[in-house]
């Protein structure tokens, strides 16, 4: 036994080992793209994230920028070493699970102990354990600066710490082991809520180490389970602050106390009952005291509020204090247990209070603002990203019969806390609702992906227009038709599919919308794969040699499940402890999110505690194995080398297929593009951005490596709410603050989301005469809507003045350009009405008179206000310039100034390793090469320098386009028929010509697979042929264009055969 533990030990860190030094070799040296760059910006100057914030993770990773040295540049490789880290923690903690639970099924005794099966069990360990450490999931999440590498490693301790219990159930102090545990939790909630997950594991080791089986105690410990992950999830985390709140609204409201006091009073009577309930439950036999503080604790932790509805909570406040009475008069031992772990838990768990701390600092950085218990809990709650039905609900398609005010949201104004906005519930047609709704979501694109699932609804419902009063009919979707959605996308696509990227094989990193050809799990074995996903015979090179598409040929897979099937047949009890772990943080997640199709990107991170504990089964399929050689041969030797080339197989196949595409050493180019951004703007510049990969970014260039602080980063989703515009009419480092002139009071959440457009003028106003309106708060400025107030603009078009002076004075338009000047832009409002941040745009528009430049990140979408006609591209972004250009397409639009813009792409702008052969780039990135345009914006440059007579720039504008974004690493994209346009323009025509050849031959090839493909897989890849003929038609434009017709003609009759044959196949 001892030699066991021994070389348990060695091994456990020679594997840490061999996972840590993976890791640190294949760290992104800075931020990713994502949430990555906002968690590193918020931890480095312990900032506030979005909800509901990581605070113990950002305090870690804060504490690991302290080795960076003081090197701004190196603060994220050390967040982002620190998951490396705690990745190959969990992987430590895995093997050890995996030799616990093998050594309960092998080494029951001391005899058992043979040098043969010590190696067995240590083999099994070392196989699961490194599986893991090489699968596509975990490998990814360990290797950039995100919370589910340190949420793993919470989930694996706390397992492992219950199985450390399980062997020392008996002794005295053994329930230290719970403490331990319930305290990794309260920490990890700081972190990520899915390590609660654990929790019906922990309760059915619990279970089977202390009583017998019986379904009746199964029953009863699967309630357990529920129950703990109930009043921890919906109790005790946002209990504690709703009881803060109440607590607040009395003191600060009823009593005229100062902000704050109603929370520091509850928190020292919590802090203080908890503490006296300890060590009375500890100290006294006399249970009536302790019943006293027991009952206040859990009354002052909130962990009964569990619903909204008054009545039940009152049920479970009264069994609760029950429970309370019953355990300090009968179960001392057990209530000091129970109160010990809360206390750890809330010790944990008070990590939040650096979010309060830090957000009454008002930091630059400030999401949602969770200063005072009311935004913390609308913070905790998540309530800005809405909710989803789960155990009742509507249909995408259910009419709206009527909508209900919900609960008040409060925020401090003159010394007291005011309702300022009711949260709206609509109500719908009960025809149309249903128990466990899973097609839920009634957004266009939605839609059609659910009725591309299951078809349309089946069931006919006769529907009356309430203002006509005509009827039509329906089509709601039937209950099975429900589950079948549930079945095929969100188990199917979005979690099997994950699942068999890690244990099968994965076509390729790019993202999947449902088609075979991207995103898909492989085996590598070709007659399984075919039919799917189609064949590799006359595979494109790039599409099987992608770094991208790894194939374990099931090995993993297999492996695993003859670990599952032997596991449940040697060690039932343990079975169930893995299978629980396995379906509560995989399948049971997919049942809580209750995810929508066309999600932005692949979900598979929140799943990777299920595939930790499949890699135990891989483990014991070691042992299977082993054992299954060991009946057959009767040789021990035998049987331990066919385990060693097992477990060597398996990890080192993972490991060699997915190398090349998990190295991230070397990528800088998230960063890059942020810089890009920055530069592109003038000083004291205005930056409107839209989504989180043109924000957050931008946000850790700032706050991080402290770039261009001058510029003024407005999210313009974000500007929809009023923390946001608060902090937007704060002054941040060397950026003033915006010229807002809307008062608080008509930007609350719940004001002014909305503003009606009335057409009761038809001249124009000026935007500030537009702002002077509707600030003015007079009754003429609004209309009534039931029992709501509604702001209008009384005219649709609003005119922004130019003093054309004063925009050539401060360099935003040059002298030789003033006699393009227009006297004014007018922004014409189509619709009925306009959003806040619309407004704020118009009111930022108004003042802002010039003074500052401003810039977009793109045109083309509704918070542009249609002003693309005065956009005028100075790098990545535009700046707005009253000099009215083009507006040809969603993509040609405004005017170019050659000057700054090639100043700034081709000496400004830096774009590390983008090009070197050995770094990596992967799709995501590559994706966002073509949302920023870049290709796009040097052609479009070169363009027109040509235009201008300036072939010589404009041919190196081209080149160095070329040279950092390859083919090679870059492929084709939708704008690489406008490289070739500008090498003609530049007069490289034989390079344009070559690129056209290539660039053809290369959809081609493509589509010629694709066509050769069964109708399983042609049928479903529509889309990529019809974008391969397609772009084999803009070679051919590009080519006629320009003079090249043999060409042109050379192509085009390849492309005519092709598309005969595409549409020959459609029909």
């Amino acid at each position: 036994m001892k030699k066991f533990r021994l070389w348990d030990n060695i091994t456990g860190w020679v594997v840490f080992a061999v996972a840590a030094f993976t890791y640190l070799m294949t760290i992104e040296p800075t931020m990713s793209l994502w949430d990555c760059s906002e968690f590193i910006a918020s931890a480095y100057k312990l900032e506030v994230g979005h909800p509901p914030g990581a605070p113990f993770f950002m305090i870690l990773a804060r504490f690991f920028t302290f080795f960076a040295g003081g090197d701004v540049t190196k603060a994220a490789m050390m967040v982002n070493a620190m998951s490396g880290l705690a990745s190959a923690l969990t992987i430590l903690f895995l093997f050890w699970t995996i030799t616990h639970l093998a050594r309960r099924i092998f080494l029951r005794q001391e005899s058992d102990y043979s040098t043969g099966t010590i190696i067995a069990v240590l083999g099994a360990g070392v196989t699961g354990a490194l599986a893991y450490a090489f699968s596509d999931t975990f490998w990814f999440s360990a290797v950039e600066g995100e919370v589910y590498a340190t949420s793993s490693l919470f989930t694996a301790v706390v397992f492992w710490a219950m199985l450390r219990w399980e062997d020392v159930a008996d002794e005295p102090h053994a329930d230290r082991w719970i403490i331990l545990i319930a305290f990794m939790m309260g920490l990890s909630i700081g972190v990520h809520l899915l390590n609660l997950l654990a929790i019906p594991a922990i309760v059915f080791i619990w279970y089977f180490r202390k009583y017998e089986f019986s379904w009746k105690g199964f029953a009863a410990s699967i309630g357990v389970s529920v129950l703990l992950l109930v009043v921890i999830m919906y109790g005790i985390i946002p209990g504690i602050v709703r009881v803060t709140s109440g607590f607040e609204l009395f003191f600060v409201n009823k009593l005229g106390m100062p902000f704050n006091s109603g929370m520091y009073i509850h928190l020292v009577l919590f802090i203080a009952a908890l503490l006296l309930s300890v060590w009375y439950s500890f100290t006294h036999e006399d249970g009536k005291r302790g019943f006293l503080f027991a009952a206040a604790t859990f009354l002052l932790s909130g962990l009964w509020l569990l619903t909204g509805k008054l009545l039940l909570n009152l049920v479970f406040l009264a069994v609760v204090i029950y429970g309370a009475w019953y355990l300090s008069t009968r179960r001392r031992v057990a209530l000091n247990t129970i109160m010990t772990a809360l206390l750890v838990i809330v010790i944990g768990y008070s990590s939040f209070a650096v979010i309060v701390i830090r957000s009454t600092a008002n930091p630059p950085m400030n999401e949602n603002n969770p200063s005072n218990p009311f935004a913390l809990l609308y913070y905790l709650n998540r309530e800005q990203y809405g909710q989803r039905p789960l155990f009742h609900g509507p249909y995408y398609n259910a009419p709206v019969t009527d909508y209900v005010k919900g609960k008040p949201t409060y925020n401090p104004s003159d010394g007291k806390y005011i309702i300022t906005n009711r949260q709206t519930i609509s109500e719908h047609d009960e025809r149309f609702t249903t128990i466990f709704p899973r097609m839920w979501s009634n957004e266009p694109d939605h839609i059609r992906k659910y009725e591309e699932y299951v078809g349309t609804g089946r069931k006919s419902v006769r529907v009356k227009d309430p203002q006509t009063g005509e009827t039509t009919v329906v089509r709601v979707p039937t209950f099975g038709q429900n589950l079948s959605f549930m079945f095929r996308y969100q188990l199917g696509f979005m979690y099997f599919r994950y699942f068999m990227w890690n244990f099968s094989g994965r076509q390729n990193d790019i993202q999947s919308t449902g088609g075979p050809i991207n995103g898909n799990w492989i085996t590598g074995i070709d007659f399984l794969d075919a039919p799917r996903v189609g064949t590799v015979k006359n595979m494109p090179d790039d599409m099987k040699n992608a770094p991208s598409r790894n194939k374990y040929y099931l090995l993993p897979f297999i492996l695993g499940l003859a670990g599952f099937l032997w596991h449940f047949n040697r060690d039932v009890r343990n079975w169930w402890i893995v299978v629980l772990l396995f379906v509560m943080t995989g399948i049971a997640i997919v049942i809580y999110l209750n995810q929508y199709p066309n999600q932005p990107r692949e979900r598979d991170y929140a799943y990777a505690a299920s595939f930790y504990a499949f890699t135990i089964w891989i483990g014991l399929g070691v042992l299977a194995l082993f054992e299954l050689i060991r009946k057959v041969t009767g040789l021990t030797p035998a049987a331990v080398i066919a385990s060693l080339l097992t477990f060597a197989t398996v990890p080192a196949l993972m490991a060699s297929e997915n190398w090349d595409d998990h190295d991230r050493s070397g990528r800088y180019l998230g960063r890059e593009v942020a810089f890009n951004y920055l530069n592109s703007c003038a000083p004291q510049a205005i930056l409107f951005t839209g989504g989180d990969n043109d924000t957050f970014p931008l946000w850790y260039a700032q706050e991080v490596e402290g770039m261009r602080n001058d510029v003024r980063v407005c999210n313009l989703m974000l500007l929809n709410t009023d923390w946001y515009i608060d902090q937007m009419k704060n002054k941040a480092y060397t950026s003033e603050p915006l010229p807002i002139s809307l008062p608080k009071e008509l930007y609350y959440d719940g004001v002014n989301n909305q503003v009606l457009v009335l057409e009761k003028v038809k001249e124009p106003a000026t935007a500030r005469e537009v702002m002077k309106f509707i600030n003015s708060g007079s009754e003429v400025t609004k209309l009534k809507y039931y029992d709501e107030d509604l702001w209008y603009i009384p005219t649709r078009t609003i005119r922004i003045p130019v003093d054309s002076a004063k925009v050539v004075a401060n360099g935003t338009v040059r002298p030789e350009d003033a006699d393009k000047i227009v006297p004014y832009i007018d922004i014409n409002l189509k619709g009925s009405w306009i959003m806040k941040n619309q407004l704020l745009v118009i009111d930022i528009l108004a003042h802002n008179d010039w003074d500052r430049p401003i810039y977009f990140v793109t045109g083309q979408h509704e918070d542009a206000l249609g002003l693309e006609e005065y956009f005028q591209l100075e790098g990545l972004a535009y700046r707005l310039v009253p000099i009215k250009g083009a507006n040809k397409s969603w993509f040609d639009y405004g005017r170019i100034d050659t000057d700054i813009l090639y100043e700034n792409m081709m000496n400004r702008f830096s774009w590390t390793n983008s090009s070197d052969p050995e770094v990596y780039i992967d799709y995501y990135h590559n994706r966002t090469i073509t949302v920023i345009r870049a290709r796009l914006n040097y052609s479009k440059l070169a363009i027109q320098l040509a235009a201008e007579g300036d072939t010589t720039r404009a041919a190196e504008v081209i080149n160095r386009c070329i040279e950092l974004f390859p083919v090679s690493k870059m492929g084709y994209d939708f704008y690489f028929g406008d490289i070739i346009s500008a090498c003609f323009a530049a007069g490289e025509r034989e390079r344009a010509r070559e690129l056209a050849s290539d660039y053809a031959s290369y959809y081609e090839e493509r589509t010629d697979y694709l066509l050769d493909q069964k109708p399983s897989v042609y049928m479903y890849a529509e889309a990529e042929i019809a974008n391969g003929i397609q772009m084999m038609m803009q070679a051919v434009r590009v080519c006629f264009e320009n003079g090249e017709t043999d060409l042109a003609e050379e192509i085009n009759v390849r492309y005519n055969e092709l598309y005969t044959r595409y549409v020959s196949l459609s029909q």
